[in-house]
């Protein structure tokens, strides 16, 4: 019975770590929902390792035990690769505010409470997806931000919103992919006296075909094509463990707060897996990253980012 069990772990734990070793070799977009995943499954195999070699000591289960234990710890130091952690002198730098959330798009119960935090959050900047619940609460929003692209200006349907307190300048509006039309914002807005480039994004499903990786490299071209500082938020659908994140922050320069909050699924709380993010690309730098505490009806967590302007205006 023992021999079984300690088999029976180490077959399903040989079959999760190979799949991740994908990664390494030839990245497939069949495994791009374990690859977001390769912390909280690598830890997982740990875990299962430790219970197998309770159960029976074996070169194998030691094998397996030691390969967890790399995956996790590659794991840790990839997701601190693009963290740039603000120095105490850039800390006194001019800041702003920016929230970040996926509402939901038939979360219509919930709207008014969805306008009173975004109308009370003190953000100077808000990306809103699947904005449909709002579009009858237009005129209450404009009362704080009297800036918008979306739900009738440029895209005519409430899907991607942009609010802002300032100006938005020379706003372009794409669609990544042919699944979901205009999830793609870029736009000139003036904050905290410094004009920047603000993105708001929201890409497909990352196990719909090779769909995912194609929206990135659309938006990271179009990304491209922006000078100065730069500031994306959205909902990602994966985390930047995933290989084609990775690539996109790389062709972006973009970085990532010190620690990513876990938005998604909520059930799963500070245990979950941080698909909804805040980049930063110098000479913006992301200060603080926090989760809203409510959800307000939606199945991700908002997210609030004070982003400090380090560096001289040019």
């Amino acid at each position: 019975m023992r021999q079984a069990l300690s088999v029976a772990i180490c077959v399903i734990v040989s079959l999760v770590l190979a799949a991740i070793a994908t990664r390494y070799i030839h990245p497939h977009w069949t495994l791009a929902t374990l690859y977001s995943l390769q912390l909280h499954a690598a830890a997982a195999c740990i875990v299962a390792m430790v219970v197998a070699l309770a159960v029976k000591r074996h070169f194998l289960v030691w094998f397996l035990f030691a390969a967890s234990l790399l995956f996790t710890g590659h794991a840790v130091l990839m997701g601190r690769e693009f963290a740039a952690p603000v120095t105490a002198e850039e800390a006194q730098a001019p800041t702003f505010r920016l929230l970040s959330f996926n509402i939901l798009n038939d979360n219509y119960e919930n709207a008014p409470s969805v306008v009173r935090a975004i109308a009370g959050s003190g953000a100077d900047l808000v990306n809103i997806m699947e904005a449909a619940p709002l579009r009858v609460h237009l005129d209450e929003l404009a009362k704080t931000y009297p800036y918008r692209v979306g739900c009738g200006v440029i895209i005519p349907f409430c899907d991607q919103l942009m609010l802002s307190k300032t100006p938005i300048e020379t706003p372009i509006v794409r669609s990544l992919s042919e699944i979901f039309p205009s999830r793609f914002i870029l736009a000139k807005v003036a904050v905290a006296g410094r004009s920047i480039n603000l993105v708001g994004i929201h890409t497909t499903k990352p196990y719909f075909d090779n769909f995912h990786s194609l929206e990135l490299i659309r938006a990271a071209l179009a990304i491209s094509e922006a000078d100065g500082p730069l500031l994306v938020s959205g909902d990602f659908n994966a985390s930047s463990l995933a290989p084609n994140m990775r690539r996109f922050l790389s062709l972006t320069e973009l970085k990532t707060a010190e620690w990513e909050p876990a938005t998604w699924p909520i059930r799963a709380g500070a245990f979950g897996v941080p698909i909804d993010h805040v980049y930063a690309r110098a000479p913006l730098k992301i200060k603080s990253l926090t989760r809203l505490a409510d959800t307000h009806g939606s199945n991700h967590y908002g997210l609030m980012a004070e982003i400090a302007i380090t560096g001289a205006a040019p």
